[in-house]
């Protein structure tokens, strides 16, 4: 019975354990530079885990590591009598994708100032691994910048301390006492009813451009009708990009690697065919599709491609997608949503520097280089790059000889 007990244990450990780059090498200096980034403001130690509406805390182990599989959801919806200018917040992490694509959005309806928007305080919770145990998540400090003309002083005023503090696990909280499962951004806040609207970015997307027309001055409609099977289509493709190089980056053999980073390329090879012709993804409109690809493909060359070694070609060896990439970064909507360092730092840090200290290094420094002097940025011309290519050179060098 022991020994079935601990092989029972040993099992829930292995679902948590952090994934480790193939072939990483640790040592002294892989240590020192963890203890840093675990010291670094910004590095919180993963999302908080749910149980019965408080945070797991330690003897929970066992129970977060199931929880921590799910994230906790809420799926409302918003109806027309309930649109209200100042009632709403889109909760976001600048550093966070799904948070991206909800601000995205959040600009083409033209919702500026009616729909507020709150940012964490730092980078998004770094994770170091499941379950995040006695952990507070992602932060809201009183007086943080509102983008909203809420004649609500304070959107929180239902769930805030004394100290003036907000964590978002408290919103799940106050939203559902029973909330179980992961903490999870972006999220749509009502301050009137004090309860999380939905938090899903998908579902966050269709609620601004559908149920806040009225609210908008713009009027786009991201999921038209004449579209909706071709976007249904591409969707996939788009999909397997999303979520591919976060397999790569978090693969724990080899094997799943390779298999993850072969079909993120195949995904990549086949958006680049769909792009042939087009201006965007469904044709010479924008829609869903391109809100879903620009974080992922705005990311790719300082953060995918170095840090979680998605790295068979550069977003730059895509002639139709970073021609793509340019035409979405010149509409305003999605230009001011780009925080390039944050993207380089937050997930090389989330990554652990994977044991190769040197090696990742280098690779930051590259990245920093080209945020820098703009070669990251789309539509950066080839003196740009040619620049950030001499000045890189010796890292180049000194990360092919670490290898």
């Amino acid at each position: 019975a022991e020994s079935a007990r601990r092989r029972k244990e040993r099992g829930r450990q292995s679902v948590v354990r952090r994934p480790r780059e193939v072939g990483a090498r640790g040592g002294y200096l892989s240590g020192l530079i963890d203890s840093v980034s675990n010291a670094l403001p910004f590095t919180k130690k993963g999302a908080v885990i749910l149980i019965n509406g408080k945070p797991a805390v330690e003897g929970q182990e066992g129970q977060a590591c199931q929880e921590a599989m799910l994230a906790v959801r809420f799926k409302g919806k918003i109806f027309e009598e309930d649109v209200e200018e100042g009632r709403y917040f889109l909760l976001v992490s600048y550093g966070d994708p799904w948070s991206q694509r909800t601000l995205i959005a959040h600009g083409l309806a033209g919702l500026q100032g009616r729909v507020g928007v709150i940012a964490t305080d730092g980078i998004w919770p770094i994770s170091k691994g499941l379950p995040a145990i006695a952990t507070k998540g992602w932060r809201f400090s009183k007086g943080r910048k509102q983008d909203s003309k809420s004649t609500n002083r304070d959107p929180f005023n239902h769930v805030r301390l004394k100290s003036g503090t907000v964590y978002l696990h408290e919103l799940y909280s106050a939203t559902d006492p029973r909330s179980t499962g992961r903490v999870t951004i972006p999220a749509l806040w009502d301050s009137k009813t004090g309860r999380i609207i939905n938090n899903e970015s998908g579902e966050i997307v269709r609620i601004l451009h559908q149920n806040f027309r009225s609210l908008g001055v713009n009027g786009i409609d991201l999921y038209p009708d004449d579209l909706q099977e071709e976007i249904e289509r591409i969707r996939q493709i788009v999909y397997k990009i999303n979520a591919g190089v976060y397999k790569c980056g978090y693969a724990a053999r080899e094997e799943a690697y390779r298999a993850a980073l072969i079909e993120t390329f195949r995904a990549m090879d086949a958006c680049e065919s769909v792009l042939k012709g087009r201006q965007f993804l469904a044709g010479d409109r924008i829609t869903e599709l391109d809100v879903m690809a620009f974080p992922t493909l705005i990311r790719f060359d300082v953060s995918y491609y170095p840090a979680f070694r998605c790295h068979i070609r550069r977003m730059r060896n895509y002639p139709n997608l970073t021609a793509y990439l340019e035409r979405l970064y010149k509409i305003e909507a999605f230009r001011s949503t780009v925080h390039m360092p944050t993207y380089a730092i937050a997930h090389f840090i989330e990554t652990r520097w994977k044991g190769r200290t040197v090696g990742n290094a280098l690779r930051l420094l590259e990245s920093m280089v080209d945020i820098c002097t703009g070669a990251a940025l789309p539509g950066s011309g080839w003196w740009t790059r040619a620049v950030s290519r001499i000045i890189t050179l010796p890292a180049r060098v000194l990360s092919c000889i670490s290898k």
